[in-house]
Formats: C-alpha cells, structure tokens, sequence
C-alpha cells in the first residue's frame, strides 16, 4: 500500500451557502417592493380618479340645488293660484240637496251648472206654473241665495197618444241664481 503525503496546502472551498440565501432574500425582497410599489401607484391613481369623481358631482349638485329665479317665482305662483283654487271651492253636495227639499212633490231638476265661483244655472219642471213661481219666491227666500233671476218659462208639449190624467212635467224653468259665498261655507248657511 502505497501511501500519499501531500505537503501542500489544499485550498479551502468557500460556503456560497450564505451568499446564495442573502441573495435569494434580496431577489425577493426586491421583487416584494417592486410590486407594492406598483400597486401604491395604482391605488393613488384611482383615488385621484374618485376624488375628481366625487368634485365634478358636487359641482353639479350645487348647479341643481341652486334656485333658479323663474322656478322660485313659478313655484310661488302656483302656490298662490292652488290657495284661491282652495279657497273658492263651492260645497255644492249640500247646496243641491238643500234645492232638492224645496222642490214640489212632483218637480224635479233637468240639469244643474255651476257657471262661476258663486253663479248657478238650473233648469227645473214642474206640473204648474203656480209650482214654478212658488219655487221662485223659496229661492229667494233662502239666505244661501244672494239673488234669482227667472230666465225664463216654457211649456213642454204633450204627448197626445198618452192618457190625459197621467201627471207629466209641463213647465220648464229656467233659473240664474247667484250664491252668497260666505252664508254657503258655513254650515249654517244650509241647515237652515
């Protein structure tokens, strides 16, 4: 057996086992601040965005919130037109039913219009004329009432082919009455 002495110093090898771990910890490491970077970029990007976002709609808020000055004066206009509208409503339910029980057992109405605020127009038969110009003088009796006119009185023609004693409606008058507005509102004014 042959035996080997080697004088010479032999080179230590060098542990790159160190080198390399520090290396792939400053890969990472680099890589991790690359991508937050990035991603900081975009996220301050879109912020941006939002915040022109959220300015350009409040500064169309404010140009909706802004009155404008035809639309505070139409809407005061409107206002003011809808409190006479209220303000000029006719009870006309109980005023009718009051006319109604001062008709004659046998009269009845033909038609009824209201022509203004306080104007009527009614158009009644009656079997009489008697029962006509009883009619009027109640009207004008009633305290609702502030003035009649009897516009005018027509006779209807009858039927010949019906028996003569049948009751029918003759007389067809025609009445203008004018209302008193604050009798008609109060209550009392058709309990009467």
């Amino acid at each position: 057996m042959v035996v080997e002495i080697n004088l010479l110093e032999q080179k230590e090898k060098r542990n790159v086992l160190p080198f390399i771990i520090l290396g792939f910890f400053v890969l990472v490491s680099l890589i991790i601040v690359v991508t937050l970077g990035f991603q900081r970029s975009q996220l301050v990007a879109q912020t941006e965005a939002k915040e022109e976002r959220i300015q350009q709609i409040q500064q169309d808020q404010e140009k909706f919130t802004q009155p404008v000055d035809n639309e505070g004066t139409e809407r005061d206009q409107l206002k003011d037109s809808l409190d006479q509208l209220k303000a000029t409503i006719v009870p006309t339910i109980p005023f009718v039913e009051r006319l109604v029980s001062l008709l004659p057992e046998r009269g009845f109405f033909e038609s009824f219009t209201l022509t203004g605020a306080s104007e009527v127009t009614v158009v009644a038969r009656f079997d009489t004329i008697q029962q006509a110009a009883k009619f009027t003088s109640t009207l004008n009796q009633e305290s609702v009432i502030s003035n009649v006119e009897l516009a005018s009185v027509e006779t209807s023609v009858v039927d010949e082919t019906e028996y003569l004693y049948d009751y029918q409606p003759r007389y067809i008058a025609s009445y203008y009455l004018v209302l008193n507005e604050s009798t008609l509102l109060s209550e009392k004014g058709l309990s009467e």
